[in-house]
């Protein structure tokens, strides 16, 4: 099965069982798709964005708690 590199769009072939060699990347094409990725994760270009709860949802207040505060 064929799928394309989500970084580079380049065509990898999905690992089959037993196979060796590029498979560790997958589903990347190569050691250095897969280090792109994972820096964007932690720059957090990427995220999970969640849908409001209408209950339970409350704003942001502007006020900054500190550590005396959490008491």
């Amino acid at each position: 099965m064929k799928s394309r590199c989500p970084v580079c769009r380049k065509a990898v072939q999905a690992p089959t069982q037993g196979q060796s060699g590029d498979s560790a990347f997958f589903p990347f094409c190569s050691q250095r798709c897969k280090l792109i990725d994972l820096g964007a994760w932690l720059d957090g270009e990427y995220g999970i964005g969640v849908a409001p709860d209408s209950e339970g949802f409350e704003e942001p207040s502007d006020t900054v708690m500190g550590p005396a505060d959490e008491l």
